[in-house]
């Protein structure tokens, strides 16, 4: 395809000669002799160019970089440098190795052409023990944050010596170095959920269960002048009773040598939601906007299938009472004035999983993940319209600024939208929805899968595909050395460059920076 299609005629310019002959009532003279060529004449002018063609149908949305690197291998954090002088570059986090024994943290960072940058960490990639303890799992770090003053607060997991399993902050400097003199002798400071290192001992079971905490995002708090940053995760219920998931928002004020909960925020504890019972609650990313309010994407399963729970809180920590307050699962929790749940596949046996949260500029939040639009493989057809699912199926849906009855049936294909491969012969039918920005034009970009392979997902602001963007709206990323999906996104400064990053892979990881056009 062609990004513009222009229709030209060059000018042909034809020489012609012109004889006259004589004519009178006397005979013809003999012939004279051919006299010498003449000079050629002057070249005309240049003819008009001629009109344009219409678009080609080419992408607005169109990748600018694939690389691979084999010095990670999984890179789920990403973000864009905004502080000189490495603005625009791109920062990424996850782990090196392939098995718990040798599995580290690692941080790098890239030029805006995928190049690593070398002046990080001497070849672009700072390797890190968290702690010394291996298990499963262990080591990783999922997001990454830069400060104002250009330095980097990293949100890792790793696995201590009783057997539990921790969020630790890491911060490292612009020149790819951990801060000397912050956090404890480690460089690290814990960031407790439910249970606290030290009082490990107290959690119901231990030593033979311990627990164990994620955080799937960190987020730098846009509303103040100084440091902090707001951590999205999850990890068992510290009540000393129940041992099942529940989701925390956790908001840390970053200093010179540590990092403090703020006080400020719910009492200086961490926000907890636990569903109704013993229910697991799964927190996935998050947002923070420019006052200080926090929205925290999620799931839930009742028992009849995974329903998305959006959550919004205050400045303050507090629930907003001025978003969501439904719900389609009294199960998972009663109607709430700040939560919003629902599964509009639910009638039709499916289930929907909410992994990252965007604001558009009207204020209303669009949110991604995966589910099935069905029962799996049954032999009911879908009452919205879509196939009878095989796999997963991409979904997306949008809620309104302020309190509602249900999610905004104005968007997409009636309120939601289900992205499915079935039947168009691909590897598989797996279609998956892992993160998402939102384009300075509220459009939707999602990263991802689409039928096994990676691949990203462009909806207009309405929820639609994008139909300017390779005629369907996905951009499909395929390859064969590095297999995974994409996980990781981040959108630069200026709104022109998406850069997509994928998880776990022995053969290293992939950086897809796209190029996003007006």
């Amino acid at each position: 395809m062609e990004l513009f299609r222009t229709k030209w005629a060059p000018l042909l310019l034809v020489s012609s000669a012109l004889v006259l002959a004589g004519c009178d009532d006397g005979d013809d003279g003999a012939a004279g002799a051919i006299g010498p060529a003449g000079t050629a004449g002057a070249a005309g002018p240049t003819g008009a160019a001629g009109a344009a063609g219409a678009d080609g149908g080419i992408s607005a949305v169109t990748p600018a970089v694939d690389v691979i690197t084999t010095a990670a291998n999984d890179l789920r954090g990403v973000t864009y440098s905004r502080v000189a002088p490495h603005a625009n570059k791109i920062y990424v986090s996850g782990h090196v190795g392939t098995t718990d024994a040798n599995r580290q943290v690692v941080v790098g960072r890239f030029f805006a052409d995928g190049t690593p940058d070398s002046s990080f960490a001497t070849d672009g990639f700072l390797e890190l023990n968290v702690t010394a303890a291996t298990g499963s799992g262990d080591e990783n770090a999922l997001s990454l944050t830069e400060l104002q003053g250009g330095d980097l607060i990293v949100s890792t997991r790793a696995t201590d010596a009783d057997g539990g399993q921790s969020v630790y902050l890491l911060r490292i400097t612009p020149d790819g170095a951990q801060a000397a003199g912050w956090g404890d002798a480690d460089g690290k400071v814990e960031v407790v959920f439910g249970t606290a290192n030290a009082d490990n001992a107290t959690f119901p079971g231990f030593p033979g269960a311990a627990p164990s905490d994620l955080a799937w995002d960190v987020i730098v708090d846009p509303s103040v002048t100084t440091d902090r940053v707001v951590v999205f995760g999850i990890g068992p219920a510290g009540d000393g009773v129940r041992t099942d998931r529940d989701r925390y928002v956790a908001r840390m004020t970053i200093s010179a040598t540590g990092a403090t909960a703020d006080p400020t925020f719910n009492g200086g504890e961490a926000y907890t939601f636990a569903g109704t019972g013993t229910l697991t609650d799964n927190a996935r990313r998050g947002l923070v906007e420019a006052d200080g309010s926090i929205v925290t994407a999620g799931y839930t399963d009742p028992g009849a299938g995974e329903h998305v729970v959006l959550i919004k809180l205050t400045p303050a920590g507090e629930l907003d009472t001025t978003f969501g307050g439904f719900t389609q699962s009294t199960a998972i929790v009663a109607a709430t004035p700040g939560i919003a749940v629902f599964n509009p596949f639910e009638a039709d046996g499916g289930f929907a999983e909410s992994y990252a949260v965007g604001a558009q500029s009207t204020g209303s939040y669009v949110t991604t993940g995966y589910g099935r639009a069905t029962t799996r493989n049954g032999t009911t057809p879908s009452t919205l319209g879509y196939e009878i699912s095989d796999g997963q199926d991409m979904v997306a849906f949008r809620v309104v600024a302020g309190t509602a009855a249900e999610e905004d049936l104005t968007w997409g294909q009636g309120g939601q939208i289900a992205v499915q491969s079935e039947g168009q012969g691909f590897p598989t039918t797996e279609d998956r929805g892992r993160h998402l920005v939102i384009l300075p034009d509220d459009r939707t970009v999602v990263a991802g899968r689409f039928g096994g392979n990676a691949a990203a997902f462009v909806l207009t602001d309405m929820g639609v595909p994008d139909t300017l963007v390779f005629g369907d709206g996905i951009i499909e990323l395929p390859n064969a050395t590095v297999t995974s999906q994409f996980f990781g996104l981040a959108l630069s400064p200026d709104g022109s460059r998406v850069a997509m990053t994928t998880n776990s892979n022995d053969n290293g990881a992939r950086l897809v920076v796209l190029k996003v056009g007006q």
